[in-house]
């Protein structure tokens, strides 16, 4: 597994020289292409695929997980893998983890791995060995590295003096922190007579695959691009890296300038910074200081200018470019969201209503199992305080008849020991009822009412396999359906689902996921055009 599109690529066609000799079969799985291909390639069966997270999971899910599953993985790598285990990709990497071989193999390479990410890939990890090769996150020695203080209307005169002396030595490589900055570059280079190549997240998968392509077989010498291209990628004779803007972290700076001086080659990066960007300059500074490259006076002093506006409390450290940004989907988001939106129509003078059945669905679900086992726990108390306060006696059958050996009404060891092993017994029934009446949630959903399109995708075993699986819940169909006008007799109940689960929350995410699909269907049926008429008319 590889964070982008083009590392995936990358190590796709460095696996197929391999492959054809040794008879193996590898899938590369990315997004951005089609999806069909891709299909197909894995129902015939493959030994290696080569996969970005995001389409992995959308190949798992499709057709309820009948294309293909991870039961037979035994080995699994993941390039670039602090930035795998960052908190954007980190759900969907550990979805992939989890439906793995418990017993298989895991191998994560990186050239930069910061504490706080290394500790959630120490998670999917059992005793592991750690191999650094060179220093933790340092740029490579055989680099030199020049960073230079220029305000930004200066920086294109000195981009077209660099190309000037590079652009005939090999390949130039300048980053940008942006897809509108990468664009708006490339004309400008366009229209100062230099032929050069862009490369952005934006752009078409096959754009992509033919910018790169190019650049790799000497088409052009000079591409333009983001942080998409910092990561992995392996050009030969890439001799300039130019940070035309400031990496916004250290670990970016690290990969930017990885890309040339590979390979035991030599290679030359040149970073711009403006004074006014002084919050990265610490970054820079501990860069240059960790691979024995010379500190510039100027980008020092701007370094220690902004750390002693940090400790004087006026200014704030900048984050470490780890921890992401996305949705986390847990129920503080929603709350948080839920209280944004009632403080908005506060301010706006008018109370917002609560959504129908908001609030109801709480009330609605009931726990089963603690009633019951504290029922049968009274119940067995009750039996023992009666027990203990009569007296056991021996009522004689036959007056004339006496057991030898047992007095009427005097205590014996034969009537102890049979009272012992009815408490034994009491106790036991009361164990293995506390065990088995576990807490359970329950819920109900009507669904008699909804279109026949609707119902039919609730009660789908597909659908309700996909949802139980996701929640955790168990969900049967029950009732009958009863036409619009039809009331139910004595006893009869309309057609619902019956939702029950270990904990609250899985009832409440089953029961919700079930109310959004009835929903879809059934605003999707409102929506559907009217039946057109034909193009003939029977007069």
């Amino acid at each position: 597994m590889a964070p982008t599109r083009e590392l995936v690529q990358q190590i796709y066609s460095d696996i197929k020289k391999f492959t054809r000799v040794i008879g193996l079969t590898c899938v590369p799985v990315y997004g951005g292409s089609g999806v069909a291909q891709q299909i197909s390639e894995l129902k015939r069966g493959a030994e290696i695929v080569v996969c970005t997270p995001g389409r992995m999971i959308d190949i798992l899910c499709t057709s309820s997980g009948k294309i293909t599953n991870l039961r037979r993985v035994t080995y699994l790598v993941m390039d670039e893998a602090d930035r795998m285990f960052d908190m954007g990709f980190e759900p969907q990497i550990t979805r992939i983890v989890q439906n793995t071989r418990p017993d298989r193999q895991t191998v994560l390479f990186s050239a930069t791995f910061p504490r706080q990410v290394e500790l959630l890939a120490r998670k999917v990890l059992d005793k592991p060995v750690e191999i650094q090769v060179g220093g933790r996150s340092v740029v490579n020695k055989d680099i030199t590295q020049t960073v230079e203080v220029r305000p930004e209307e200066d920086r294109f005169l000195r981009l077209l003096e660099l190309l000037g002396e590079w652009y005939e030595k090999g390949k130039v490589l300048v980053f940008v922190h942006s897809q509108e900055k990468c664009d708006s570059l490339f004309r400008d280079l366009l229209k100062a007579g230099y032929p050069c190549l862009s490369l952005h997240g934006a752009k078409d998968q096959t754009d992509r695959e033919s910018t790169l392509s190019d650049f790799k077989s000497n088409v052009c010498n000079l591409l333009v691009a983001t942080s998409v291209a910092a990561r992995g990628l392996d050009v030969k004779e890439l001799e300039l890296v130019v940070n035309y803007d400031v990496p916004n972290h250290y670990e970016d700076y690290v990969h930017r300038v990885g890309r040339t001086g590979r390979a035991g080659r030599k290679g030359c990066a040149v970073t711009f910074i403006a004074p006014d960007e002084d919050r990265y300059a610490p970054d820079l500074a501990k860069a240059l200081e960790l691979s024995e490259q010379p500190i510039p006076e100027d980008l020092k002093s701007l370094a220690d200018g902004f750390i002693a506006k940090v400790n004087q409390g006026s200014e704030k450290a900048h984050g470490s470019g780890y921890g992401g940004s996305g949705f986390k989907f847990n129920e503080e988001e929603d709350e948080a969201l839920r209280a944004a939106k009632k403080a908005q129509a506060k301010e706006y003078g008018y109370e917002e209503e609560e959504e129908p059945g908001e609030t109801d669905d709480d009330n609605e679900i009931r726990k089963t199992g603690v009633d019951m086992m504290l029922a049968f726990t009274n119940a067995a108390k009750a039996v023992n305080s009666q027990a203990a306060g009569t007296s056991v006696a021996a009522i004689p059958v036959l007056p004339s008849i006496t057991i030898p050996g047992i007095v009427p009404g005097q205590p014996s060891d034969f009537r102890d020991k049979a009272i012992q092993v009815v408490k034994n017994l009491q106790h036991n029934i009361q164990k293995i009822t506390a065990e088995s009446l576990q807490e359970r949630y329950e819920a109900e959903l009507e669904i008699n009412d909804f279109p026949q399109h609707a119902r039919w995708k609730v009660t789908h075993k597909d659908a309700l396999g996909q949802i139980s699986e996701w929640t955790g819940a168990a969900i049967t169909t029950r009732g009958q359906f009863f036409p619009p006008g039809k009331i139910p007799g004595p006893g009869e109940r309309k057609l619902y689902l019956f939702i029950e689960g270990g904990s609250e929350t899985s009832v409440k995410k089953a029961k919700g996921e079930i109310k959004r699909i009835l929903e879809e269907s059934t605003s999707n049926m409102v929506l559907q055009p009217a039946v057109q008429p034909g193009k003939y008319s029977v007069l």
